[in-house]
């Protein structure tokens, strides 16, 4: 049984609710979208934009009729949203082969991943990594060294910095651009820091390239460029100084070394996870097992937080930051045998109201807060971090303001696993080949004779939690799958089509496509799909477009169906699952599934541990001498609906959403799988 909700450790009574379905439908024809919004925080509100999991599948297969095996052969074309495909150099070397026999086992010597060696078009070698791109350091036959590639642009990503202003790289790297020459307005200096620390200044021309090398590989050898951008343009007036730049690379300095015919194990160390459908960050993974924190806060470089003196942010578990003072930059032109001024601003971080850090912070520099989660005795463990970007000057607006960024907050309150089999993530039995000269790594199950077996809900994680095979009640079929964690604007690549003499046919399926189309695994149903071509485009208003998608040829189709155990029609519309409340030959009513859960999935509830559900529902329960439970369903903070319910029942909500007159339309329904009235949660 897999708990998906456990908050209360302590209560009078308890009752576990198993929650098969739960169908919560207030509105009619929804449309859904793959991307979250991404917008500045305001300030003195509460925090809404938690990081969120979003689990997608990247590939289906069912049980062939003629066969009791199925085979996955997954490639980045096929699967660019797991396996990484990079559309510059149309490389596609990695690959993953496993499959599932008839006792639902993964045979060990069906295991495969495979990755390549390729050269980009700036001539830098390049491997992807479990479908994450990365520069090759070093490699040999027994060795390989890679790093993350952080930041990887081309000529029409470009960046404006003005005089002075900060650009915000990751791993604490800051680019500031300052030293506009009144005489010469081809060149420009620029500051690159670390953490607040000076790394390289320099000057150089417009149309040139900056490059910043470094020794990651520990060969004593400054030779590995882990920075460029080139200067694309320079503006520069008596108001304004500001440059453009463009092509932006940024390497990790962090290097992975990968050994030849090597036992190979995963950590989890640092990295963020999925734990019963919430985002958390790990702390600590060893023999002895996990420790993890909620990820509560999970910002990226480009969520940026406006503040001016006084203001607060309030943050999750009654964490807050109060601006104290801001002290701007100084604009004016410095020679460059002085240090430049980016000026600070003094904040103050309380939890409850009560003051728990007080810090001033210069432009450009990264701030933790941090405490002792992993029990040895120090204050190690981030729990709250961010970049201080630029700090604006009233000249420029009304008043002075800082810019934060790259926020974010894990809870104190830690989740202890003992035993991470629980979790079900192969991490460990892994072995290494490097061939082809060292241009080719392998990675395969060490003992080929122990096959992989699925846990009690059916799924199994693989290496560090990077994908999922999950297979459905029945048995006929299975589906791969990743998970992100998601709190910004995100992007999923669904499908990878060649331009063959500037055409391209692209023929989308729910089982081919299940990442941008709908795929229901426990009906085994997938009746979506997408057709659309793309050409030359000819027509001459339109020459510096150079392709077009030719409205004849796009089609999407849907179609009804229904539920295994015909008690429910749905629908998939737009990639997402939807319940028929009605349809004819001219009209079809559809309502949106929020949650369509499986028997496994299960919540803990108690009396003083309400059950929150999407769309402003909630769930309060109690229960009585006779142990029978009695439900009450909120909605906005007003009962709607209540009933009881004993051990195996089922609770059902219906409205009316067909306008008959009838509250025959499900709602919310699920089972009753226990009730204990003494205890505690455990």
């Amino acid at each position: 049984m897999k708990v998906l909700h456990n908050r209360s450790y302590r209560s009078k009574w308890k009752f576990i609710l198993c929650i098969i379905t739960i169908l919560i439908v207030p509105g009619q024809i929804a449309i859904a979208s793959n991307q979250s919004e991404d917008s500045n925080v305001n300030v003195n509100t509460e925090w809404t934009n938690n990081p969120v999991v979003e689990v997608f599948y990247v590939a289906v297969k069912e049980m062939p009729a003629s066969s009791d095996v199925i085979n996955f052969n997954l490639t980045s074309t096929k699967c660019p949203d797991l396996l990484f495909y990079d559309l510059t150099t149309d490389c596609r070397f990695e690959s993953l082969n496993f499959s599932i026999n008839n006792e639902c086992q993964i045979p060990a010597t069906s295991f495969e991943y495979t990755t390549s060696m390729y050269t980009g078009n700036d001539n830098m070698s390049r491997i992807s990594w479990l479908g994450q791109p990365y520069c090759v350091v070093d490699n040999n036959e027994e060795n390989m060294h890679i790093a993350r590639l952080l930041i990887d642009e081309y000529m029409d990503n470009a960046h404006m910095i003005h005089d002075g202003e900060v650009l915000t790289l990751h791993e604490g790297f800051a680019i500031t651009a300052f030293n506009f020459f009144e005489n010469d307005d081809d060149k420009v200096s620029f500051l690159l820091t670390r953490n607040g620390k000076e790394k390289d200044r320099r000057t150089i021309n417009q149309d040139e390239l900056y490059k910043y090398n470094l020794d990651i590989n520990s060969s004593n050898q400054i030779e590995n460029g882990i920075l460029r951008f080139y200067l694309e343009a320079i503006f520069s007036s008596g108001y304004t100084n500001f440059v453009k730049i463009n092509s932006i690379r940024l390497i990790s300095s962090n290097v992975q070394v990968i050994n030849n015919n090597e036992s190979f194990s995963f950590m989890l160390d640092g990295s963020k996870i999925s734990w019963l459908g919430q985002p958390y960050y790990v702390i600590k993974h060893d023999s002895n097992g996990l420790t993890a924190a909620r990820l509560l806060i999970d910002d990226s470089i480009d969520h940026c937080h406006r503040l001016k003196k006084g203001d607060t942010l309030f943050l999750p578990d009654g964490y807050a930051i109060t601006v104290l003072e801001i002290h701007p930059h100084n604009r004016a032109c410095l020679p460059t045998n002085k240090r430049f001024n980016y000026g600070y601003f003094s904040f103050l971080l309380t939890q409850y109201g009560k003051e728990i850090d007080s810090r001033t912070v210069n432009g450009s520099e990264c701030y933790e807060y941090r405490l002792d989660l992993n029990g040895n005795g120090k204050n190690d463990n981030w729990v709250l971090k961010f970049n201080a970007g630029v700090i604006y000057p009233r000249d420029i607006f009304s008043d002075d303001f800082i810019e934060i960024n790259s926020l974010k907050l894990i809870s104190p309150d830690l989740l202890r696993i003992e035993d991470v089999n629980e979790m079900n993530i192969v991490l460990e039995g892994y072995k290494t080949n490097i061939e082809n000269d060292g241009m080719t790594l392998t990675v395969v199950r060490d003992n080929i004779t122990k096959n992989i077996p699925f846990s009690g809900d059916g799924t199994v994680s693989f290496m560090d939690n990077w994908f999922t095979v999950r297979v459905n009640s029945a048995s006929d079929a299975v589906a791969v799958s990743s998970a992100v964690i998601v709190s910004d604007t995100y992007e999923l690549v669904g499908a990878v089509e060649y331009l063959n003499s500037g055409h391209a046919d692209v023929n989308l399926t729910s089982k081919d496509n299940p990442a941008t189309l709908y795929y229901d695994l426990e009906n085994a149903q997938g009746h979506e799909t997408l057709n659309l071509s793309i050409d030359n485009n000819y027509y001459s208003s339109y020459m510096d477009v150079p392709y077009r998608i030719s409205p004849y040829s796009f089609v999407y189709t849907t179609r009804i169906y229904p539920t295994r155990d015909h008690n429910d029609l749905k629908i998939a519309w737009l990639g997402e699952p939807y319940i028929v409340i009605e349809h004819d030959s001219s009209t079809v009513v559809i309502n949106k599934f929020l949650i369509d859960e499986r028997s496994d999935d299960c919540y803990q509830l108690s009396m003083d541990n309400p059950l929150n559900l999407p769309y402003g529902f909630n769930l309060i329960a109690s229960i009585n001498d006779c142990n029978i439970a009695w439900f009450s369903v909120i909605k906005d903070g007003l009962e709607v609906y209540n009933d009881t319910a004993g051990e195996g029942d089922i609770f059902q909500y219906k409205e009316d959403l067909n306008s008959n007159g009838i509250n025959d339309n499900l709602v919310l329904s699920f089972n009753v799988k226990s009730l204990n009235k003494s205890g505690r949660v455990p």
